[in-house]
């Protein structure tokens, strides 16, 4: 009996051993799953640095596509071979022509109207001189006509 007695005694502390040793389990499981979780963090940290390193290697590749996309545009430009100069350029010299082409027609306008001005002008001038010729000839005719008749009438002052 003292063996029964002492076998769920030993057993209890068999037990408890367990318990020690589960606890101990429990808690290398609890370290294991901290450094499991030190070690996703970790991770995670090393993912955004990473994905923060392709991130500006990206972007500085697009920086440097783009500055040499700008440059090959410059240097076509200067050679007169970019695509969008040669539009606006050929726009430009159609604008061009187009002037010249109504600037012909407006410049024989204005020819046609200064001709007719001088013409006016002049039939105006020749106008006004033979009226002031006949003028003057109306007033030398009455002049001499005023002079002739203090002659004959003897209202003449003395000579």
């Amino acid at each position: 009996m003292a063996s029964t007695l002492l076998s769920p005694m030993v057993d209890y502390y068999n037990d408890e051993e367990e318990l020690d040793s589960v606890d101990e389990d429990d808690d290398r499981s609890f370290r294991g799953r901290d450094s499991e979780e030190d070690t996703e963090d970790a991770s995670e940290t090393d993912l955004a640095k990473h994905d923060e390193d392709d991130y500006v290697e990206i972007k500085e590749q697009m920086y440097q596509d783009k500055l040499a996309s700008l440059k090959r545009q410059l240097t076509q430009l200067q050679e007169g071979t970019l695509q969008e100069y040669q539009k606006r350029m050929k726009k430009l010299d159609q604008q061009y022509k187009e002037r010249l082409r109504n600037a012909v027609p407006f410049s024989l306008s204005q020819t046609e109207q200064v001709e007719r001005n001088y013409i006016k002008e002049k039939k105006a001038a020749v106008k006004e001189f033979d009226d002031k010729k006949v003028e003057l000839k109306e007033n030398l005719i009455t002049t001499i006509l005023i002079g002739l008749g203090f002659f004959f009438c003897g209202h003449c002052p003395a000579l």
